[in-house]
């Protein structure tokens, strides 16, 4: 068995996980003890369907076991963040807002064959989600009234999930990656860009600087993706409220999670309005 001794250098360290270089231009992620295989499988299953759609996703080599904790083998992706390249150069916050939402209208232009349905996925999440009783049904009732689709959605796309690379953009973190409705994924990321402290490999200094502009990353965001598939847009606030509800069950800071279900509150409303 592999141990952890012999691996390469530690190259990142996250919320799940950790990043190791591996031989042959390779890197491993593994997952921390306590995590199940099936998780290592799900991510790499899930990598290798969006790879193969024709999504800018790494290649999967293997899943391994590192003494008693799973991982993967993907291809090596070098590069920032784009997280980080927004820190590195805030001046060009708007560029990578647009480059992040043609990124993401792209991706949504291919099939997620082999993957499973984004609606069971949602559903589950507000169904074993803290939402209080008063809003739950009315919540899965207003996702159940919204059309399905069989789009490639990546499911937590963000600019720490985007890596910088010489021959282009990357996508990485592909574990609850569907196939689906992509105004569910665009409605996630605005609400991502909104209200989450992102994930992903930047610094401090990275975060204050994208704190500081999330408005306008977001706001440029939001106008290029529209321009590029505007009916995906227009359907994002209907998205909003079940994509809402389904966030508040991740394993989020309390203040996030306060804050989204005011949000749900202001939200349930105007869902139950006679159309």
């Amino acid at each position: 068995m592999v141990q952890v001794s012999t691996l390469g250098p530690r190259l990142a360290t996250g919320g799940t996980a950790e990043l190791f270089g591996w031989d042959n231009g390779r890197v491993l992620k593994l997952y921390w003890q306590g995590a199940a295989v099936e998780a290592a499988e799900r991510e790499a299953e899930r990598t290798r369907a969006a790879y193969t759609a024709g999504a800018p996703a790494p290649r999967v080599f293997d899943v391994i076991m590192v003494e008693d904790r799973p991982g993967v083998v993907f291809e090596r992706v070098e590069g920032p963040s784009m997280l980080q390249a927004v820190g590195d150069d805030p001046g060009k916050a708007e560029l990578f807002a647009q480059q992040l939402a043609t990124l993401h209208a792209e991706l949504h232009a291919h099939a997620g064959a082999g993957l499973p349905p984004q609606r069971e996925h949602l559903l589950r999440r507000i169904n074993l989600g803290p939402l209080p009783a008063r809003n739950k049904p009315l919540v899965l009732a207003a996702m159940r009234r919204l059309a399905g689709g069989e789009a490639l959605c990546h499911g937590d796309f963000h600019p720490g999930n985007v890596i910088m690379t010489p021959g282009g953009p990357r996508i990485i973190d592909w574990f609850d990656a569907t196939a689906g409705n992509p105004g569910a994924d665009f409605a996630r990321t605005c609400l991502l860009l909104q209200y989450s402290r992102l994930p992903g490999t930047a610094n401090a200094s990275a975060r204050r600087v994208m704190e500081a502009l999330r408005e306008r990353f977001l706001d440029a965001y939001i106008e290029r993706y529209r321009a590029l598939r505007p009916a995906t847009a227009e359907v994002l606030v209907e998205w909003f409220l079940p994509v809402a509800g389904a966030r508040v069950a991740e394993p989020i800071p309390a203040q996030e999670r306060t804050t989204l279900l005011r949000v749900v509150d202001s939200l349930v409303p105007q869902a139950t309005l006679p159309s």
